[in-house]
């Protein structure tokens, strides 16, 4: 059982979600849709280059377009090893969460 960050999880998540069109800038502004957190790209690109480094996901360069002066964009993929790393997480957080109930989580404190 390979089990990601929390980082790791929403970047990959963010990746399925963008299919085709997973992109430096997109990725950043679905992760902020998904989480309502800020993210700096020199944050992403640097867990990017991880991912790719475990093999849970690849880059390849896209088509040049003529807006960005030619310069290609990088269009990343999640892999298989990518796709059993997050179902192995997920599987980890529904049993860590089955069974509790938001009443267990509420402050015996008054």
């Amino acid at each position: 059982m390979r089990i990601l960050t929390r980082n790791e999880e929403i970047i990959l998540i963010a990746l399925c979600r963008l299919g085709s069109e997973a992109h430096g800038p997109a990725l950043r502004d679905k992760i902020i849709e998904l989480t309502g957190k800020a993210l700096v790209y020199g944050t992403l690109y640097n867990s990017l280059e991880y991912l790719i480094r475990k093999g849970y996901i690849a880059s390849k360069k896209g088509e040049p377009l003529p807006e960005r002066g030619g310069k290609r964009k990088s269009i990343y993929t999640i892999t298989t090893d990518g796709r059993e790393s997050l179902l192995d997480t997920r599987q980890l957080n529904d049993r860590l969460w089955d069974g509790m109930r938001k009443a267990d989580l509420r402050s015996d404190e008054t």
